[in-house]
């Protein structure tokens, strides 16, 4: 079983655009996203991360195939996961586990994880992951809305 982590080229960025209409389509259970003329969901933020240095594009692979991405930012001396999703299909073998840890090694230093209460995958995800790697060493609280937030340091190894 060959599961990997590999930083998206800009050559993928028109791939994972249309993952990302699914991913968000998901998401607005939870939250409004608001379409574009088109009809797609609004993601102002894809090109960046092609074009800054404080933001990161990664693509999941198991046995060669996408399972899934994620987006990572710094912003004021914190990482950030903005997106991450494993696709439903790689669900439920813990994948997501592991590339979520191989992302959070890849970027040593403090950490801030948000998510919406109401999307309980993602709370028991996000809990889960935390724990397992920081024990009791993470601050967690409530944002405007539904959402709630962890903020934990991951060490170098």
């Amino acid at each position: 079983m060959g599961l990997s982590v590999k930083i998206a080229k800009i050559s993928d960025r028109p791939y994972i655009s249309s993952l990302l209409q699914l991913y968000l389509r998901e998401l607005s259970r939870f939250e409004e996203i608001p379409l574009t003329p088109a009809g797609e969901y609004e993601y102002k933020y894809l090109p960046y991360y092609w074009t800054e240095n404080t933001r990161w594009p990664y693509l999941f692979y198991f046995d060669g195939k996408v399972a899934g991405f994620a987006f990572v930012r710094k912003e004021n001396e914190k990482y950030i996961m903005a997106e991450f999703t494993v696709f439903i299909e790689y669900r439920g073998y813990q994948f997501g586990l592991v590339f979520a840890e191989e992302i959070l090694q890849k970027h040593p230093g403090r950490w801030n994880i948000e998510y919406d209460v109401e999307n309980t995958s993602a709370n028991h995800f996000w809990n889960r992951l935390v724990v397992s790697l920081v024990s009791n060493k993470y601050t967690k609280g409530n944002l405007p809305g539904n959402s709630e937030y962890l903020e934990f340091t991951v060490d170098k190894k």
